[in-house]
């Protein structure tokens, strides 16, 4: 662009370690040239490097608090955001995960602001709320609903999670499918890095990756891979987070604390994944895994549970995206798919991928090509369109 630049304000609650923090991130860097970018941040927690033309607005906001007292701090938080917008003539705003989008809908809706709204959505809305309470799902659906509704643009990073908000919560609102991008260079650069742990020549290595938490079902896991105890197989669990003694403690009752190696939080996982022989997501629901992209950038086969959205339009693209593994696996053209909670597909798809060496190498050898697809390089120029009103 020549001449003054756009003005962007990114909002969201923290740059800590996850799949939506990552894709700011990388927006960030790959867009400070085009944009002059204000990131707002709820909560000062930031563990991925913010670019020094950056101009950064601290709401300073406690992360973890009552739910109620949340919502009643809502309409002041968004009148802050607000004087900001203002003070600083920002025509665009672009909210990512649901408290920035329901600030930037009260800012829309009541203090009159006469940007453009953009909400990002990277949550299968309705599988995500199954697991609540029927309060919860009425309210939570309520928010989506009212918040969306008062967007000029929703960016959902798949097309499952389009769906789902047209047809499950009758959003008018336009919804543009961007997928997420990962920076394939720095990926491929990491992995150089030497790990600590020192990987058994004939041991198999399993590996996953990923927040601690309920919804992506490390436990489930844990169990498949006690089915598979007798085999010369480890697995490798990198992350940290809630989860995390329930895990240890499941792992200690089965009998596997000499197979599973918890690895804790590393900001390069990718220096465990190149090593691995396969990479596992065994998660509930997912927007669109960044994990799985980034495995098939280490040139890892995959194994993934087929929740509602994300794995399925990764890893067999070719096929019906409303269809789900039901009873056991599905070998897909970039990796295997299982039934969703289903710990013994699970379990029968490790072990496929344990002995069965062409078919692993057949994924593998289409891995780096596939994740190309969505490299930054490829994908910002699409967040630059939709950003830009074009």
């Amino acid at each position: 662009m020549n001449g003054i630049k756009p003005k962007l304000l990114i909002f969201i609650n923290t740059l800590q370690t996850g799949g939506a923090e990552r894709v700011v991130s990388l927006l960030l860097d790959h867009l400070k040239d085009d944009f002059e970018i204000h990131l707002a941040l709820y909560s000062n927690y930031v563990d991925y490097t913010i670019p020094p033309e950056i101009k950064v607005f601290n709401l300073h906001q406690p992360l973890i608090q009552n739910k109620v007292t949340r919502f009643l701090k809502l309409p002041g938080i968004s009148g802050k955001v607000y004087r900001y917008c203002k003070k600083n003539n920002i025509n665009t705003s672009v909210a990512f995960l649901y408290r920035p989008c329901y600030i930037n809908a009260i800012m829309k809706s009541f203090l009159g602001y006469r940007g453009r709204v953009i909400m990002c959505e990277g949550t299968h809305q309705t599988t995500m709320q199954e697991s609540h309470s029927a309060i919860y799902r009425m309210f939570s659906k309520f928010m989506v609903m009212y918040s969306y509704k008062r967007a000029h643009l929703i960016l959902a990073n798949s097309y499952a999670i389009q769906t789902d908000l047209i047809e499950n919560f009758r959003i008018k609102t336009p919804v543009r499918v961007i997928y997420n991008p990962v920076d394939l260079q720095l990926i491929k650069s990491n992995t150089a890095e030497e790990p600590d742990l020192v990987f058994e020549k004939d041991v198999f290595h399993f590996i996953t990756v990923g927040n601690l938490r309920k919804e992506k079902n490390q436990l489930l896991l844990i169990q498949a891979f006690f089915i598979l105890k007798n085999l010369p197989c480890k697995l490798l669990i990198v992350g940290a987070g809630a989860m995390e003694e329930e895990l240890k403690q499941k792992a200690k009752d089965l009998g596997l604390m000499d197979k599973i190696i918890f690895c804790g939080f590393d900001k390069n996982p990718f220096k465990y994944v190149k090593r691995s022989d396969c990479f596992v997501l065994s998660s509930n629901v997912e927007g669109f895994p960044n994990v799985l992209i980034e495995a098939l950038a280490c040139g890892k086969p995959v194994i993934s549970t087929d929740c509602s959205s994300g794995p399925r339009e990764l890893l067999a693209p070719d096929t019906d995206l409303h269809h789900r593994a039901i009873n056991n696996y599905e070998v897909g053209e970039f990796g295997i798919l299982t039934p969703v909670k289903d710990v013994i597909s699970l379990a029968n798809a490790m072990k496929k991928m344990y002995e069965d060496a062409p078919l692993r190498n057949q994924f593998a050898a289409k891995a780096a090509r596939r994740a190309e697809q969505f490299d930054v390089d490829e994908i910002k120029q699409y967040f630059h369109v939709a950003f830009a009103g074009l």
